[in-house]
C-alpha cells in the first residue's frame, strides 16, 4: 500500500534488479505497469551481479544513474550503530561523485510519469536515501517513511548466509552482518531530522546536493495524489 498522498504503485524499491525472478518481473510490468528501473549501482557492481535481465525482458527501460564515490568506511565496522548509518546516509547524498545526484534526479523526473523502481545492491542504503527523499517531497510524514525503511530489514535478514563470503572477507561474524542488514526506524527519522536542521528542508538538501529544482517540482507533481498534507519537506 502506498503511503497517504502518494500515487499508488508509482514508486517501487528493491535490491539489485539482476536478482529478480521472471515471475516477479512479469507481475510488476503487467499488473503494476512498471516502466523504468532506476539503477544506482556502479559499473563494477553491475559487472559482478548483472543487468536486470528479467525486467529488461519485459520491456522495462533501464536508467543507469550510479551513486558512487562516497566514503563507505563509515559503516565498515563489525556492528555499526544507527548513528553510523545516519552519517553514511548524509555522505551518500552530499559526498557522492560529482554529477551523480543531479543526473539521478533528472532520470527520476523523466521516469516519474509512470511506475518506476529504484534499486541498488541490497536495496537498503542508497535506495533508502533516494526513496525517503522522494516520499518526503510528496509530503509523507517521517514516521511513515521510517516504517517503509524499517520493513526492509526483516526481508534482508534471511539472506545473511547468501552474503557469507562478504562478511567473512571482512572478518565479521554472521551476527555482525545481521546488524548491517538491519533497518531500525530511528536511523531514518534521525537522518531526516538532521537534513532539515542542516538545510531547512529535504527539498533544500537535494538542491544543495545538486538536484535541479525543476526536476524536484516534476517529481512532486508526479508522486502526489489529492491535497498536499502540509507536512514539512
Amino acid at each position: 500500500m502506498a503511503p497517504p498522498g502518494v500515487v499508488p504503485g508509482r514508486v517501487w524499491r528493491a535490491g539489485a534488479g539482476a536478482a529478480m525472478d521472471a515471475g516477479t518481473a512479469a507481475e510488476l510490468t503487467h499488473r503494476h505497469k512498471l516502466r523504468t528501473v532506476v539503477d544506482l549501482r556502479s559499473q563494477d557492481e553491475t559487472d559482478r551481479s548483472g543487468a536486470p535481465a528479467a525486467l529488461l525482458g519485459q520491456g522495462v527501460r533501464w536508467a543507469r544513474t550510479p551513486l558512487t564515490g562516497y566514503p563507505r568506511g563509515i559503516v565498515h565496522v563489525p556492528r555499526p550503530s544507527p548513528g553510523h548509518y545516519v552519517r553514511y546516509y548524509h555522505a551518500i547524498l552530499t559526498r557522492s561523485a560529482p554529477g551523480g545526484v543531479p543526473e539521478l534526479f533528472a532520470a527520476l523526473a523523466d521516469a516519474a510519469g509512470g511506475p518506476f523502481l529504484v534499486c541498488c545492491h541490497l536495496g537498503k542504503d542508497r535506495t533508502a536515501v533516494v526513496v525517503a527523499a522522494l516520499l518526503a517531497l510528496a509530503g509523507v510524514p517521517d514516521e511513515l517513511i521510517a516504517a517503509d525503511y524499517a520493513a526492509s530489514g526483516p526481508e534482508l535478514a534471511p539472506l545473511v548466509d547468501h552474503y557469507a563470503p562478504k562478511w567473512r572477507a571482512h572478518g565479521w561474524t554472521r551476527e555482525d552482518y545481521l546488524v548491517h542488514l538491519g533497518t531500525p526506524a530511528v536511523t531514518m527519522t534521525t537522518w531526516l531530522a538532521e537534513l532539515r536542521q542542516r538545510h531547512g528542508s529535504v527539498r533544500a538538501a537535494l538542491v544543495d546536493a545538486g538536484a535541479h529544482p525543476a526536476d524536484l517540482a516534476t517529481l512532486t507533481a508526479a508522486l502526489t495524489a489529492g491535497p498536499r498534507s502540509g507536512a514539512p519537506h
